[in-house]
């Protein structure tokens, strides 16, 4: 019965090459967030930046980078978890940011995951087009809320918005008062964790002191997991060096 049930497991072999990205976004989140401040909910972005470290911290699969905005966090793998093994990732990845949200906003949420395999030349891109998704969510996001401030129903204010280019909303709200270039750096460029090498002496024994050693203090280079909520744009020099510095060191 065990080989029978085995067999029918459909894409059970379906393999991915690294490297790979995993993106994960939130499922019925609208209703989840119907109290959250809006257009942006400082607690909810803090939840979702904490669910990403804690995947870094306790997952033991070694992402590169996290990269997070609105729902969304995209997780870079070198390397393929699990011998690329596509339907063990996605749901490993789905499972664990799930629980690891739902503990950080105090209720039950779930996440869907799906892996991109990507060149090491596209890896840059693939960052810089889902930032630029961060900007265009952070415009139309803004463009809605104020229209819905200013007595619009949200269908209505939803129909408005289709007709308006990008820049449209952005000189719209400028003329309001609202200069979206002023706001937080993380509502505009998202939010990055990392790991990055810093240097420190720690308690160790010495070799080659004699006797076994001696107790004293060494350098040494250790990795430690930062949150950077003031990200440069990946599409600057500043950006592509950040991202590639951050790759060749994982």
């Amino acid at each position: 019965m065990t080989r029978r049930s085995e067999s029918r497991e459909v894409y059970a072999d379906l393999r991915v090459r690294p490297p790979l990205v995993v993106r994960a976004d939130g499922r019925g989140f609208g209703k989840l967030l119907r109290e959250a401040d809006k257009p942006y909910d400082l607690d909810f972005a803090r939840a979702m930046a904490k669910a990403a470290r804690r995947f870094f911290e306790e997952s033991s699969l070694d992402p590169a980078i996290a990269f997070t905005f609105s729902d969304e966090v995209n997780l870079l793998f070198p390397e393929a978890p699990f011998n690329g093994r596509l339907e063990k990732i996605d749901s490993v990845v789905a499972g664990s940011l799930s629980g690891h949200l739902s503990l950080a906003l105090g209720r039950a949420v779930a996440m869907d995951a799906r892996s991109i395999p990507l060149c090491p030349g596209e890896i840059c891109e693939y960052f810089a087009e889902r930032q630029d998704e961060a900007w265009r969510n952070h415009v139309f996001s803004s463009g809605f809320y104020a229209l819905v401030a200013d007595g619009l129903a949200p269908d209505e204010a939803m129909g408005q918005l289709r007709g308006m280019k990008e820049a449209e909303i952005h000189e719209t709200l400028f003329a309001r008062g609202t200069n979206l270039a002023k706001s937080p750096a993380w509502q505009r460029r998202g939010i990055l964790i990392r790991r990055v090498r810093i240097d420190g002496e720690v308690e160790g024994v010495i070799e080659g002191a004699g006797d076994g050693g001696r107790g004293g203090k060494e350098k040494r280079e250790r990795m430690k997991i930062i949150e950077d909520w003031e990200p440069p744009l990946f599409r600057s020099v500043e950006g592509k060096r950040l991202l590639d510095g951050t790759i060749r060191h994982i």
